[in-house]
């Protein structure tokens, strides 16, 4: 939230992509680079400044932004494991106002696992940094870069090493950087051609993994929910409740009452 009031910057090191969230925003001016908006910032209404230009905003209203902050590095990272050509000169437009409704989708994402205030989803949380990157290098360049699709999956022995790790290691907070290292694979080209081979994105695939582990140990009496819950992968047992019950219908204690050892 933001008070009324009004901030300058010379530029940051980083590009800034910042996303409105409230209803009824009456911001008045957006500054950036040599590109001025004056007028409303409705919810969903987002700017963009780049890495080391000055900007400088103005509102008289009580707003709610999300701020997603991403290094050059990062982005040049991303671009250079989609194939793009010559990802060193990636260079990013200055927006002062625009409308894009998946940019709003993570920016809504963002903010609900920023409010959850949970561990244990690195997976989610890197393949969320990546598509964010990858949404801004295929929409916002000031020369549209190149970016190679991949159409097909993982050969069947790569899966099998990689999803034989998941298994291995349910019980370890997983990036998405582990499971690509295992098949060689670049973060991106991992995801896509994962997701081809199974049906559903890495993060998906390791929440089935664990949820199906956690219904196995249910099934023990001697071991409590909450040791269930880490064993698994969660960061508590809430965090476990929150998704067996969505994924399963009901809670890890009324499944374990039902199951039969």
């Amino acid at each position: 939230m933001e008070e009324p009031g009004e901030l300058s910057t010379p530029g940051l090191a980083q590009h800034a992509l910042l996303v409105t969230m409230s209803q009824g925003s009456t911001q008045q001016l957006t500054r950036i680079g040599n590109q001025t908006y004056k007028g409303e910032n409705p919810v969903g209404a987002f700017w963009l400044a780049t890495a080391n230009t000055p900007a400088t905003w103005a509102w008289n209203s009580i707003d709610e932004v999300i701020a997603i902050i991403i290094e050059p590095s990062h982005l040049q990272q991303v671009a250079a494991e989609t194939e793009c050509l010559d990802p060193s000169s990636v260079e990013l437009k200055n927006v002062t106002f625009g409308m894009d409704p998946q940019l709003s989708f993570f920016a809504r994402t963002c903010r609900q696992e920023v409010m959850r205030r949970e561990v244990g989803d690195r997976i989610y949380t890197d393949s969320l940094a990546n598509l964010i990157s990858l949404h801004l290098l295929r929409n916002y360049c000031t020369h549209q870069p190149l970016i190679r699709k991949y159409g097909s999956g993982i050969g069947s022995k790569r899966l099998r090493n990689v999803l034989d790790y998941i298994d291995a290691n349910l019980d370890q907070n997983m990036g998405l950087a582990d499971l690509a290292a295992v098949v060689d694979l670049s973060q991106h080209h991992f995801s896509s051609m994962f997701k081809e081979s199974m049906g559903v994105p890495p993060y998906r695939y390791v929440l089935q993994r664990r949820i199906q582990q956690a219904k196995q140990l249910l099934k023990n009496d001697s071991l409590s929910i909450t040791d269930i819950a880490l064993t698994c992968g969660f960061a508590d047992q809430s965090h476990m409740t929150k998704h067996f019950r969505k994924t399963v219908g009901i809670t890890p204690k009324t499944y374990r009452e039902n199951s039969t050892i």
